[in-house]
């Protein structure tokens, strides 16, 4: 006893699942374009942040003298000189102030001494703290513009977690849970 389909039941196009090679190709294809088109305004973004306006580089290069610290994230310092700026209008001025007195392989020891005889000691002091503690402005009204990044916690970053609430530090989840069994706190 044979059994026969009609044909237009089978398709020679289709493999009874009810798509083809050639479909699922287009469809990975069509969401690969779409994933990329995406992707362009994320990546434009972060080429303005690094390229950044003219007073963006100098408050860059000016922390990185100050601070000692040569690897500052970019977009960071993009963020700390948008705080400074909203706060204080005279920020951008002073600061290309202190770029003036600015010259290559000075350390952070002379650029301090040129600041105070310019007058922009504590106006040098709060960019430091404000890379230190993360925030700008050390009011009521201070604006948190990096907790985790601040470099007080980097400088202690192999012996000390970042304090939070959370007793592990930050992103405590991805470590393995310890043990409750575990026989040293038995010996103590």
């Amino acid at each position: 006893m044979k059994r026969h389909f009609p044909t237009e039941t089978v398709s020679v196009s289709k493999n009874g699942t009810g798509s083809s090679r050639r479909e699922f190709l287009f469809a990975t294809l069509g969401l690969t374009l779409t994933g990329v088109v995406a992707s362009l305004p994320g990546r434009a973004f972060a080429a303005s942040v690094i390229s950044g306006s003219d007073a963006v580089k100098q408050f860059v290069t000016l922390s990185q003298v100050i601070t000692e610290h040569q690897h500052l994230d970019a977009v960071l310092a993009a963020r700390f000189f948008a705080a400074f700026s909203q706060r204080d209008a005279q920020f951008a001025p002073r600061l290309a102030q202190l770029a003036l007195l600015l010259q290559a392989g000075m350390s952070a020891q002379q650029l301090l001494a040129k600041a105070d005889s310019a007058g922009l000691h504590d106006f040098l002091y709060q960019i430091v703290t404000a890379w230190y503690t993360g925030t700008v402005g050390d009011d009521y009204h201070g604006t948190l513009v990096a907790y985790k990044q601040a470099l007080m916690y980097q400088t202690v970053s192999d012996g000390l977690v970042v304090p939070t609430y959370c007793g592990n530090g930050p992103i405590w989840w991805t470590v393995p849970v310890p043990d409750e069994r575990n026989g040293l706190i038995d010996s103590l």
